[in-house]
Order: structure tokens, then C-alpha cells, then sequence
């Protein structure tokens, strides 16, 4: 093909420029990684929940308003055991630890438990609301007098304690905002405040943008929500305090979505630095096997490490955040780039080796595998960079940079590399002959038999292969969707083993949101909407399955009841809301001027907006998804053309994320195909062998199917991934070997020969790849959460399983369709 040749003649072309321009050609790149570099102090990490979405999301720009209404509804959740927590010596200590709490950790806005909880009473001419354990009890009457008002109130069940009086909770509120600016330092105190009272979650009359005030804010500087870093801050006073409190009857568990997120990220950090250091020792240990050179060892690593450098600070450019996903970049891209530079030195030192010239070893290096280096390169990319278009942030972000970093790889590989082979001095090896040829090795000895297999048996090859297909295809409708975070950790891990007991003794550990807006000044005052909150508040406990349940709700209807029995003599028959709307706003004018700052937790300053606590337990966002649905149709029915309902919150983002995790995949892989099989068509020159040289591509994916429905993995964020990873990494062994195939086939016009000399020569570096590359993701099992474990495991073997497919399937299916086409 006439345009094949031009192109390794332009690589030779660029071989010699660089040979002879080498010093100006490293000190060019070398300032441009340096430019890059600089930037690197400015990257940042986030394992938040609404982080998995795009900040023009429509569900993340709910949440960021409700949180900017109502606060932060991340909490730190502190669940403690005893066999009875109502006696003295429980609640001297509890009242310590709340108090040292309280006192010693940073970046919260308050810390509520039993010691703090809402105590309302009322006398002949006034409403009282007070600690319940403002003082704590002298002697065993008035104990046991608390705990009957604690026992009795419907507030503090499953929220406070539970129904056996064996467990009790500290909730920690954190702030909203962070206390630091961009650079890291402490912002000015004007600027560290923001107004609790401003109505920031939608206008009036259903217009979706913030009040006048709220606008005023956001003009004059962008609000920042509370950083990681300080989410950390939090959990690890937190950790510390509690400590030393735990005994065998002060029984300590630490849970919450704040610390859910601070362990992965605790997690997360480890395991990058883990696998790095992994990675480039396999990857060391194999190019020295490989090349027996230190240049061989060294210049790849170097070559990697700044195309590492170069992706991470163009992160930092642009402001992306290291997450959960994109924490495997540095590890990955070590994997995947160091091909490249594999594939040129083979062919250099063997050349090197051969004819004793440097310059012409590299410009045959670069005429002979420069092509194939691109297009293997490009089809890696293709394939990450169809996750840039994904409803997920950190998987965007992983497409963008991960592809960039594969370009910038490449880059790096034909222009970096070659400028310092040319600089370095190096001896050429002997080679050691059989008569007039090369002595074979062993491994050359396996890729001969493996040729011979091939052309030999093409049709059996290809029967049997059609039959994996057909089961995986048959098997992977029986795949199952999954997104449940706490499910990364192993079954002993203390936040797991935390979240379940609270789930099951406390009804729940996160929350589901609903914001009942009536669209008017005091519109809560009216008695019609607040019977529909109670009303579907009442109605959505009763919602049970064998997966999920509603824990408890908490709104201003409880503290409508509260204080409606508390003026009346504490009747029971009085706990219900006042049918009178003036009563109402009396009533809630009262508890307002108590001084408890409770009513803002609930309601807007213009008592237009109500806000519903779901509590409800941490399951998994398939499972969230059906019970989002469920009460989105109770909640058509209570208030459909009566209010404006908005629902939100950590569990309804998980749902979100995990529909936005399926259709992006799904997009990614056709995208990934498409770009990929043009570019092999382009490559090979031809329409019906490009297109069949496709299927030893998706059989990897396929059979990854077969494996995950047997060893029951789900198809969660990561394993999703896999499909167009996988895609993108096998096509590169398919390339190279097409490439060079036609190359010989042209030349012989002998079929069982241009197999034979392509194995002999790409074969190997094919080899090699395949067991770095296998081996840099075999490197994430070491990870401390399932998910990495899961993708290490089944990317490894996918890209075994494509070159066993390049090795045995492309010949046979070459063999078949060359033939036929000369018949």
C-alpha cells in the first residue's frame, strides 16, 4: 500500500531529525514536562457522592441548592452498645464524650445525642424546649424518670436510641461550606460565613434559580462546599476521641456517609501508591528479562513516568479531581504506555545488534514500527476517550486524561526516546547464529508451534471459538447491574460492620431528602399540606421489601405535634396537628422564640418550604432506583398539583449515579467500537478482513462476561469500564500483527510464512506486552477494595485471553479468508 510507505519513509525522515537535533530536541521536551509539572501542586482529590456528577447535572445542582437551604446531610454517625444505656455510668460517660467531641473537632456545626436532645414542655402560660439532659440525674427517681421521657418520645426511636434501650447514637453535623479558599489557606472571617436564613433552593412560583440574595452571593465569589481534606480532618478527630472511650460496655461504631467517603479516600491513597511502586517493579523485572540492558530498563521507565506527570498535571490544569475512579491513572497509564517503547527497542537492538549503526537501527526502528506505534496508540486512546462523553464525572475525567496521557505517551515514545538512544553510548550484543540464521530461543521455538497450530487447523480454531461466543453471549444476560460503595470494603472492615448494625438496630444510616415547596409566604401554616406530609410521611413507612425499607421520617409536622401536645398538659390525644391555621402559626411562633434553632433544620425563613427526612438503610443504587420509583408515585399522589416536590439527597445521587453509570457505558462501547474498527479498516486497506479482524477483539469482552456470571461479579462503575479498555488494549496486539501480516503476505505471497515471520518478530514484543501489561493489572488485586480487585482481575485476563486470540484466531481466520479470496 502506497501510502503505508510514504508514511515509514516520513518516519525515517523524523528519525534522522531527531538523531542529529538531539540535545535541542530533549531540552525542548524536557521544558515542556517542566511547564506541566508546575501545575501539579494545584491537584486535588474528591471521594464525595455528588462528585460522580457533573456539576451541570440537574440532580447535583438540587443537591448543592438543598444543601445551601438546609445544610450538609453527610454526617458522621457515632452508633454506641450497652446492655442498658440508661444507666448513671453510661450517661456520665456519654455526656464526656459528646462534650469532648463537641469541643475538639474540627469544621462541624454541632453534635447531637441524647445528652442535647430536644426535651419540649410546656406550663400554664408558656412553651419551654430544653436539653433533655441538661443536667444529668442525681439520683435513680429522677433517671428513671428521663428515661421515660426518652423511651416515650416517637422523635428519639430509631434516631436516637433504639426500641430495646441498648443503642444510642451521636450524630455529628458537619459545616457546609469549606473554611479554606482555592489555594488551601484559611479564607478571611467574612468570607467564611454564609447566611442560614437566605432561600437558596428554587424561587417562588416553581422558577429553578436562586433568590435575590442568594444571586448577590454567588457574584461576588463562588461558594465552596467543605473540601476532603477537611472531611478527613473530621473523621480522624473523630477516630481519635472515640478511642479512647471504647470498652466492652461502651461498645464504639463510627459510620455515616462522612466517613464512608473519608475511608475511600484513606483507601484510595494507599492503594495508588501500592500500585505504583508495583507496577514498576514488574514492569523493571520484565524489560530487564526482556532487553538484558539498563538503557532497556531505564529510558521506558523514564519515558512513562513523564507521560504520568504530564496526565496529572493536566488534570490539575483543569481542575479534575483525583477520585475513586480516576485513582487507577497513574498505575494504568504505567501499563499501557510502556508497549510503545517495547515494540521500539525490540526492533532497535535487534537491528542495533545486527548491523553495529545506531542511526540507521533506529531509522529502521521507526520506519518499521513508527506506524504501528501510532495506530496501536490511537486505538487505545479511541477507546478511553469514548468514556469522556460519560454522565459521570470521575469516569469523564478518566477518558479525557487517561487519553491524553496515552497521546502524550506516544509522543514522548517517538520523539523522546529516540533523541536519548541517540545520545547514550552502548555497545551491540553478539548474536548467536545457527549456521546462517539466528538461533531460535525458546520463546521463538513456542510462536513457530503456535503458527504451525494455526494455519494448520484454521477451521477448528474457528469452530471452537464460535462456540465461546456463542455461550458468553447466552451468559450475559444474566449479568447483574450493581453500585454499592460500602460493599468495596472487606465484610470485617469497622465503617461495613458500623453501617450494617446501624442499619438494622437504628433503621437506616442515610437519607433521602424531599422538599415540599407550596409556592407562598406561609404556606406551611396551612393545615390541608401539612395533613398530606403527615400523610405521606405515614404512608411511605409502610413501605417494605426483603431489599429496603423506610426507616423513619423526620419533618416540621413533628415539631407541629410536638408542641401542640406539650400545650396541652402533655395529652397524648394532643400529638396530632392543629386544624386551625392561626393556631399553627401561633404554635410555631412560640417554639421559635424558645430558643431552639430546630425549626430552621425543616423549614425555609418565609415558611414556604418544608423538608422531609427519609432515613433509610445503605443498599445498593439498583435497589434505590426501584424504591426512588415507589415513593416518586406516593408522592404524585399526596401532593401532585397541590405543591412542587424536589427530592434529593445522598441516596437519591447513588440512584443517579448508577443510571448515569449504565447508559454511559452502554454510549462508550458503541463509541469505542466504531472509532477502533475504522481505524483497523483504515490500517489494513481492507473492508472485509478489517471488519472480521475485529472479532478477536470482542471475544475478550465477551468471555469476561462468562467468567463474571460464574464467580456471580457485578457490573458496577469499574467493571463497566473494562468493555472499552479492554477493546482499546486488545486492538493494539491486533494491530501490530495485521500490520506486519500484510507486510509479509505481499511480500511471499505465502500465507504459512507471513504467519511464521510475524510471530517471530512482532510475536515476541507481543509477548512481552501482554505480560506487562497483564501484570500491571493483575498488580490492583493487591487493592483493599473489592471494585479495583474485581478490574485488575478481569482486565489482566482479558488482555491474556486477546493475544491468545491475535496468536490462534487472527491466522486461522486469515488462513480461511486470504484463501478463499484466491480461490
Amino acid at each position: 500500500m502506497a501510502w503505508k510507505r510514504k508514511v515509514e519513509h516520513k518516519f525515517e525522515h523524523i528519525s534522522d531529525f531527531i538523531f542529529d537535533n538531539r540535545i535541542k530536541v530533549i531540552l525542548f521536551v524536557l521544558a515542556i514536562i517542566i511547564a506541566l509539572a508546575s501545575q501539579m501542586k494545584h491537584l486535588t482529590v474528591d471521594t464525595t457522592t455528588e462528585g460522580f456528577l457533573h456539576k451541570t447535572d440537574p440532580l447535583r445542582i438540587q443537591y448543592d441548592k438543598f444543601r445551601d437551604q438546609f445544610g450538609r446531610d453527610e454526617k458522621v454517625l457515632i452508633a454506641i452498645q450497652s446492655e442498658n444505656i440508661f444507666t448513671m455510668e453510661f450517661l456520665e460517660k456519654l455526656n464526656k464524650l459528646h462534650k469532648e467531641l463537641e469541643n475538639n473537632v474540627p469544621y462541624i456545626e454541632d453534635v447531637n445525642s441524647l445528652i442535647n436532645a430536644r426535651n419540649t414542655r410546656g406550663t400554664v402560660d408558656s412553651l419551654i424546649v430544653d436539653d433533655l439532659f441538661e443536667e444529668l440525674p442525681k439520683d435513680a427517681k429522677a433517671l428513671a424518670f428521663k428515661k421515660q421521657l426518652a423511651m416515650a418520645n416517637p422523635l428519639f426511636k430509631d434516631l436516637l436510641i433504639d426500641e430495646a434501650g441498648t443503642i444510642t447514637t451521636i450524630v455529628i453535623d458537619t459545616l457546609t461550606y469549606t473554611s479554606l479558599g482555592k489555594d488551601g489557606k484559611p479564607l478571611p472571617k467574612e468570607e467564611d460565613e454564609f447566611s442560614e436564613d437566605g432561600d437558596e433552593f428554587g424561587q417562588e412560583n416553581g422558577e429553578d434559580e436562586f433568590s435575590d440574595s442568594a444571586n448577590e452571593t454567588s457574584e461576588s465569589m463562588e461558594k465552596l462546599y467543605l473540601t476532603d481534606w477537611e472531611n478527613v480532618q473530621i473523621v480522624n478527630a473523630t477516630n481519635e476521641i472515640v478511642k479512647k472511650y471504647q470498652a466492652d460496655d461502651f461498645d464504639i461504631l463510627v459510620s455515616g456517609t462522612a466517613v464512608i467517603n473519608a475511608e475511600l479516600k484513606a483507601s484510595m491513597t494507599s492503594d495508588m501508591q501500592k500500585f505504583i511502586k508495583l507496577v514498576l517493579l514488574v514492569i523493571a523485572i520484565f524489560l530487564a528479562l526482556l532487553f538484558r540492558r539498563i538503557s532497556g530498563v531505564i529510558l521506558p521507565l523514564i519515558t512513562v513516568a513523564f507521560t504520568i506527570v504530564s496526565a496529572l498535571s493536566l488534570m490539575a490544569l483543569f481542575g479534575a479531581p483525583i477520585t475513586v475512579v480516576t485513582q487507577i491513572l497513574p498505575s494504568f497509564l504505567l501499563a499501557v504506555t510502556i508497549g510503545a517503547s517495547i515494540h521500539l527497542l525490540s526492533i532497535f537492538y535487534k537491528e542495533f545488534n545486527l548491523n553495529k549503526d545506531k542511526k540507521a537501527a533506529l531509522r529502521y526502528a521507526m520506519s518499521h514500527s513508527g506506524l504501528a506505534i501510532v495506530m496501536t496508540s490511537l486505538t487505545t486512546a479511541a477507546g478511553l476517550w469514548s468514556f469522556s462523553f460519560s454522565e459521570l464525572a470521575p469516569v469523564a475525567d478518566l477518558g479525557k486524561f487517561a487519553s491524553a496521557g496515552v497521546v502524550v505517551g506516544l509522543l514522548y515514545t517517538l520523539v523522546l526516546l529516540p533523541a536519548v538512544l541517540s545520545l547514550i553510548k552502548m555497545k551491540p550484543k553478539d548474536i548467536v547464529m545457527d549456521g546462517d540464521v539466528e538461533k531460535h530461543t525458546f520463546m521463538d521455538k513456542v510462536l513457530l508451534k503456535i503458527a504451525h497450530i494455526s494455519v494448520t487447523h484454521p477451521k477448528k480454531i474457528i469452530a471452537i471459538t464460535t462456540v465461546i461466543i456463542l455461550v458468553s453471549l447466552s451468559l450475559a444476560s444474566q449479568l447483574r447491574f450493581s453500585h454499592k460503595p460500602i460493599v468495596w470494603f472487606d465484610e470485617n472492615h469497622p465503617v461495613r460492620l458500623a453501617t450494617d448494625i446501624v442499619d438494622d438496630k437504628l433503621k437506616g444510616s442515610v437519607t433521602l431528602e424531599i422538599i415540599i415547596d407550596t409556592q407562598k409566604e406561609n404556606g406551611l401554616y396551612e393545615p390541608e399540606i401539612l395533613n398530606k406530609i403527615d400523610s405521606f410521611s405515614k404512608d411511605i413507612m409502610t413501605i417494605k421489601s426483603d431489599k429496603y425499607f423506610v426507616g423513619k421520617t423526620l419533618s416540621i409536622v413533628d415539631i407541629i405535634k410536638e408542641t401542640n401536645k406539650a400545650l396541652n398538659e402533655n395529652k397524648k390525644e394532643f400529638y396530632v396537628i392543629p386544624q386551625d391555621k392561626n393556631l399553627i402559626a401561633q404554635e410555631l411562633l412560640l417554639f421559635e422564640n424558645s430558643g431552639s434553632d430546630d425549626l430552621e433544620d425543616f423549614v425555609d425563613s418565609r415558611f414556604s418550604k418544608a423538608r422531609i427526612t427519609v432515613k433509610l438503610p445503605y443498599i445498593d443504587a439498583m435497589d434505590y432506583m426501584v424504591l426512588l420509583d415507589v415513593i416518586n408515585k406516593k408522592i404524585d399522589e399526596e401532593f401532585k398539583g397541590v405543591a412542587q416536590v424536589t427530592v434529593t439527597g445522598i441516596s437519591n445521587l447513588l440512584s443517579r449515579i448508577m443510571e448515569a453509570a449504565i447508559t454511559s457505558s452502554a454510549l462508550s462501547y458503541i463509541l469505542a467500537l466504531t472509532l477502533i474498527t475504522i481505524m483497523m479498516l483504515i490500517l489494513i486497506g481492507n473492508i472485509k478482513i478489517g471488519l472480521i479482524s475485529m472479532i478477536p477483539n470482542i471475544s475478550p469482552i465477551l468471555m469476561m462476561t462468562t467468567i463474571m456470571v460464574i464467580f456471580d461479579m457485578p457490573l458496577d462503575m469499574f467493571t463497566m469500564l473494562i468493555g472499552a479498555i479492554a477493546i482499546g488494549l486488545a486492538v493494539d496486539d491486533t494491530v501490530h500483527f495485521m500490520h506486519n501480516f500484510r507486510r509479509y503476505e505481499l511480500i511471499h505471497n505465502d500465507i504459512d510464512k507471513a504467519v511464521r515471520l510475524t510471530l517471530l518478530t512482532t510475536g515476541r514484543a507481543m509477548i512481552v506486552t501482554t505480560i506487562v501489561l497483564s501484570f500491571g493489572f493483575f498488580v490492583f488485586m493487591g487493592a483493599s477494595m473489592s471494585n479495583i480487585f474485581n478490574f485488575g482481575l478481569l482486565t489482566g485476563i482479558a488482555i491474556v485471553i486477546a493475544v491468545l486470540a491475535d496468536f490462534f484466531l487472527v491466522p486461522a481466520i486469515m488462513k480461511v479468508i486470504v484463501k478463499n479470496k484466491r480461490d
